[in-house]
């Protein structure tokens, strides 16, 4: 139980949510540890993955009282009230959906699913159990981005007609450590999907939505990966701007983009944002010829800021802002890109 201080005045004892997390991978370590440093709003529950000594190392290292094997037994644990859904790709639609009809509020590591039809089969096993369905995009809660998007809501670009943002790093040992990433079902598509789906929602969020997508990928450095390895993404949003995507798993650079955020270019009528990690560099009408205002954007736990935002969703009886329907769109993105792929590049217009 924690105390809550209203600005009345009054004193609320408001009793801990019960954590459950499945799957103890990179994601599923970041979930614990953010859920650690909420004790006093959580009850860190029970742990599970395929790998059970895996389960019982971060259950040790973060609290947790239990580990299990198998998942179900999380899900059929009635002092169990959220669930972070950690796991490949393609598992993600098939727990969401347990854990919704055994009335867990859910959070979900991005993307939501490999389909728009598996994300409505989410959506509406959320909705007929009343419960919270929130996709894990960090990318929202980042503070370049929200820095960003006050820049751009107070005009001082103008209009915005071009964005370019570049997801580049070289992950092969880490994909190799992870064999379900080379697998192109089980992780419904490559770098496009793992990598293009935070870009294209950082994009919606700051410039707006998506007309259409056309999609291209390069020869493959690394040939175990049956998926898209590196690929560029050309998309039109509905008010007349274009935004290019790169993402790639083996462009080898000597800064690391990673986690903070990627490279990125805005340009507007009057003015450009250039963007890398925490530092913003503008020019323009603003700024004089040949010169510009730097500033640093202090960084933030994401993981942490996230799940603070669906714990507090979950008490307070609030839509999440990466809400199952508003990733939904995303998702819709990646997928229009995926059938533009097989079609050569055509431009394919997004199905919301």
């Amino acid at each position: 139980m924690y105390i809550r201080f209203l600005a009345s005045g009054r004193i609320i004892k408001m009793e801990r949510i019960g954590v459950g997390l499945i799957g103890c991978g990179w994601a599923g370590q970041q979930h614990a540890r953010a859920y650690a440093l909420l004790r006093d709003h959580v009850d860190l529950i029970a742990v599970a993955d395929i790998d059970p000594e895996k389960a019982r190392s971060l259950a040790l290292e973060y609290g947790f009282s239990s580990w299990h094997k198998d998942y179900v037994e999380i899900l059929s644990n009635p002092k169990v009230e959220v669930i972070s859904i950690c796991l490949p790709i393609y598992l993600h639609a098939k727990v969401s959906i347990e854990a919704a009809e055994m009335g867990k509020h859910i959070l979900c590591e991005k993307p939501m699913a490999g389909s728009v039809k598996e994300a409505d089969a989410m959506i509406r096993a959320a909705k007929r159990s009343n419960v919270k369905l929130m996709i894990a995009e960090n990318v929202r809660f980042n503070p370049i981005n929200l820095r960003l998007k006050e820049l751009i809501e107070d005009g001082i670009l103008g209009e915005i007609f071009l964005v370019r943002m570049f997801r580049d790093h070289e992950l092969h040992g880490y994909i190799k450590a992870r064999p379900w990433m080379l697998d192109r079902r089980r992780a419904a598509g490559g770098i496009w999907m793992s990598g293009g789906i935070h870009d294209v929602d950082a994009m919606r969020m700051l410039i707006g939505e998506i007309e259409t997508v056309s999609l291209f990928q390069t020869r493959k450095v690394l040939h175990e990966i049956e998926g898209d390895e590196t690929s560029v993404g050309i998309l039109r949003f509905f008010n007349g701007a274009i935004g290019v995507l790169t993402e790639s798993y083996s462009t080898r650079t000597f800064r690391s983009t990673f986690p903070i955020g990627c490279p990125s270019i805005i340009n507007g009528s009057e003015g450009t944002i250039m963007v890398y990690q925490d530092e913003i560099e503008i020019y323009g009408e603003s700024t004089g010829k040949n010169s510009c205002v730097r500033s640093r954007v202090e960084r933030r736990d994401t993981f942490l800021e996230e799940i603070k935002h669906f714990i507090r969703c979950v008490r307070e009886d609030k839509e999440p802002i990466t809400s199952g329907e508003e990733e939904r769109k995303s998702l819709a993105v990646i997928c229009a890109g995926y059938e533009s792929l097989r079609k050569g590049g055509t431009p394919i217009h997004v199905e919301y």
